[in-house]
């Protein structure tokens, strides 16, 4: 294990469990109404009525099931426990299938459409559940979700996944929540995670459709949504895949890199692991060269017309800038690639962790000062990329 190696990990263990975890166990559940609060603000005060988003809930479900498989810590056993029966009981649809998108703050849906990103992370926690708890229950829904999405939300036609639907999964067509331009009908964001929530079910369910269903997702990502001009990810696209914008997603081009090559190792095949290992290299490459600031941090999106950056760093980049680099590094074996993922950590620790209350900041400014009118948790903001991080590194390690 080489010096750098060393310093990430020391760091990763130090912090999942004596700051990152330590406060969201501390500080987000909620003890009146159940579950978890939906925001908590910069001073550590819940937002006691805030709405419950399902994408924070779902990684939550992850998040502590696979803290518990890398620590053992039984604490982390119990709140997994809590954010399973939250989800099962309140996000999911009993009567048509699938998870909501938003309960209120009792637990009662107050958006009952289906979004496509938010049941692909629902499949991602539930397998976590059902893998490192035996829990066939979370097993058997997160198929039948995979199940209703590709019977609904799969483009026959085009490929790929729509964004949004009714409750019935009747589909929403020009409708998501991710951008207001109408013209978009496919997101790499929910792709992306697509196939890491398959990803994860091919662990549990190595079936043949699952197999073919992963096998298909992961070049349809290859060969529709990367860029292999430029070796960046399309951020948005039309139904037949025409993209809408020029801009970068920085942040997302680096987790890529890394996710990508997972699901090729899941799928164990030569010919995928080879074609995915050349587009995992060129990602990072181009991530290393397009999207690191002086400061060592990961930039979250370029605007191509406007020729600049965005005006702040947040926490997420820097966790996938981490693990993308550290990715590419053991596959390549390139000495830049390791010292971007300790710039990017050290950039972290120096401007990301809070100090006097505990946990991460979500955002900073360009100079790393803490946007402190912003929330620590709210429905995007979870322990999902921090804790990845640091379980990543030490599992990597093994």
């Amino acid at each position: 294990m080489t010096e750098k190696y060393s310093t990430l990990l020391t760091w990763a263990k130090a912090d999942l469990e004596g700051n990152l975890m330590k406060w969201w166990a501390e500080n987000t559940v909620d003890e009146k109404h159940g579950g978890f609060y939906g925001a908590i603000n910069a001073d550590n005060t819940p937002d006691e009525t805030a709405d419950k988003f399902i994408v924070l809930n779902a990684r939550l479900v992850w998040t502590y099931s696979a803290c518990y498989d890398a620590t053992k810590n039984e604490k982390y056993k119990k709140l997994a426990q809590r954010a399973y029966e939250y989800v099962a009981t309140h996000f999911y649809d009993k009567k048509y299938g699938g998870f909501y998108t938003w309960v209120n703050y009792r637990g009662e849906p107050v958006a009952e459409h289906k979004f496509t990103y938010g049941n692909a992370f629902a499949i991602y926690g539930l397998v976590e559940y059902a893998r490192v708890f035996n829990c066939n229950e979370a097993k058997m829904m997160a198929q039948e979700t995979a199940k209703l999405l590709d019977a609904n939300m799969w483009d026959i036609q085009y490929g790929g996944y729509y964004e949004m639907a009714s409750r019935e999964w009747q589909y929403t067509p020009n409708v998501n929540l991710l951008t207001a331009d109408t013209r978009v009908q496919k997101t790499m964001n929910t792709h992306l995670h697509m196939v890491e929530a398959y990803t994860n079910l091919l662990r549990i369910d190595n079936s043949k459709a699952l197999r073919s269903k992963v096998r298909e997702l992961l070049y349809l990502i290859l060969n529709k949504i990367v860029n292999r001009d430029n070796w960046h990810f399309y951020l948005f696209q039309t139904r037949d895949w025409a993209p809408t914008t020029p801009d970068l997603t920085l942040g997302h081009d680096i987790e890529g890199s890394w996710l990508l090559y997972e699901t090729a190792e899941a799928l164990g095949e030569s010919e995928a692991l080879a074609d995915t290992r050349k587009v995992a290299v060129n990602m990072a490459r181009a991530a290393y060269d397009d999207g690191i600031a002086e400061s060592g941090a990961m930039h979250t999106e370029y605007h191509l017309h406007e020729r600049r950056f965005s005006a702040n760093f947040s926490w997420w980049e820097q966790c996938e800038a981490v693990v993308g680099f550290l990715n590419a590094w053991q596959l390549t074996k390139e000495d830049k690639f390791l010292d971007a993922a300790l710039a990017a950590l050290e950039y972290v620790d120096k401007h990301f962790i809070d100090r006097t209350l505990g946990g991460w900041y979500a955002w900073v400014n360009n100079d790393g000062t803490p946007m402190s009118r912003l929330s620590k948790a709210d429905g995007y903001t979870c322990p999902y990329h921090n804790a990845r991080m640091s379980i990543e590194v030490m599992r990597r390690l093994q």
